[in-house]
């Protein structure tokens, strides 16, 4: 009968490596949403700052994994979208979605790189 040994602590660097991973990850979308959230904030028409300042983020932990939240706008800035996309009467004025159109061609290399980097030695 053939004998694994070693298995215990690989299993262990295993469960290490994707601890590793995972809080990289975290750390990785927690930059890159403050990172959008300087720029949303830049590109926001400012007639009081308030709309500008509503922007934030949030790394959200769900069952399948994790999600960078954007979010624009509160329960006194609740133009927020109107600004954005624009009414009958006012011109459209995005400042949200040139910012994600331009990051989301960047995410897959930020992942890979937060994935492979986090199997190096530490």
């Amino acid at each position: 009968m053939a004998e694994i040994l070693g298995m215990t602590e690989w299993r262990a660097r295993l469960a290490t490596g994707i601890a590793r991973q995972r809080q990289k990850l975290l750390a990785d979308l927690d930059a890159l949403g403050a990172r959008m959230v300087d720029e949303i904030r830049t590109a926001a028409p400012k007639r009081t700052g308030a709309l500008a300042a509503s922007v934030r983020h949030e790394v959200v932990e769900t069952a399948d994994g994790v999600r960078l939240k954007i979010v624009v706008g509160n329960d006194t800035v609740f133009y927020a979208p109107f600004v954005e996309f624009g009414t009958a009467r006012e011109p459209v004025q995005p400042f949200v979605r040139p910012v994600v159109y331009r990051e989301e061609r960047h995410i897959p290399g930020h992942l890979e790189h937060a994935v492979s980097a986090s199997w190096e030695s530490p």
